[in-house]
């Protein structure tokens, strides 16, 4: 008979410590010391795309905050950062406020004064309501407030390939249920339409690195296949990168 499955509980916390190990201990890129759990150069796109609408000193949650490298580059570039994550463990940066979150449940209430802009990056894949999640951010929010959020983009030429050939999308094969905690693919189109629908309009949006970076682990078939997916695809190139990032605006 099959092992009974591990409790919801273990699972998380399993998780978190790959996050806090940095998986078997692979060395991380990093912001002044502090490791990096994001795909090469998503921190600086979202950190420029936030800094492009949101004035000096304002109001900022960041989401997933695991280590606080994020919340450290938002804090030197003049905004008053406010981390959450379902840990405070791994959050280093003493001068930050860290309020642990459980984003499965109501969490807006928390925080009853709201911010003017939530950075979540590379978490709604974790959770296992993305409509509720969004109502409740936007509950954080006043009109006009900015929302910069990325997720694992299934909509790719690789992540098309390998659907084509096992059913299962870049970043949400097995092992990324298992060690990371992958459990919800969002396409674009998807979560454009629950941003809408919880109160959002989407202002800017923009591929992060190349799905093409770590193609090779995933069989020759697909590495045959992707490049087919990426000169029939029809999807913008915003569209195409191995993440997508978006500011959101509350309307």
């Amino acid at each position: 008979m099959p092992a009974p499955p591990e409790p919801l509980d273990d699972q998380a916390t399993a998780r978190a410590d790959n996050f806090r190990t940095g998986f078997d201990g692979r060395r991380m890129r990093e912001y002044k010391g502090l490791p990096i759990y994001a795909a090469p150069g998503l921190h600086e796109a979202a950190a420029a795309m936030l800094g492009a609408v949101a004035a000096t000193g304002a109001r900022v949650l960041e989401f997933g905050a695991g280590s606080g490298a994020m919340s450290l580059r938002l804090s030197d570039l003049g905004f008053d950062i406010t981390a959450s994550d379902l840990f405070a463990e791994s959050f280093k940066p003493a001068h930050v406020p860290f309020v642990a979150a459980d984003l499965n449940s109501a969490f807006a209430a928390q925080w009853p004064r709201g911010f003017d802009a939530v950075m979540a990056l590379e978490i709604i894949e974790h959770l296992e309501n993305p409509r509720q999640v969004l109502r409740q951010i936007r509950a954080l929010l006043p009109v006009g407030g900015q929302l910069v959020l990325s997720t694992p983009n299934i909509a790719n030429p690789v992540s098309q390939a390998l659907f084509l050939r096992s059913g299962q999308f870049q970043w949400f094969r097995d092992v990324d249920y298992r060690e990371q905690g992958h459990i919800t693919p969002l396409s674009p189109w998807v979560l454009e339409q629950a941003l809408r629908e919880a109160g959002f309009a989407i202002r800017a949006e923009r591929a992060v690195s190349s799905p093409f970076r770590r193609v090779r682990r995933l069989g020759w078939d697909v590495r045959l296949l992707a490049p087919w997916c990426a000169l029939l695809s029809g999807l913008p190139r915003t569209r195409r990168g191995e993440l997508w990032l978006l500011r959101a605006e509350a309307i």
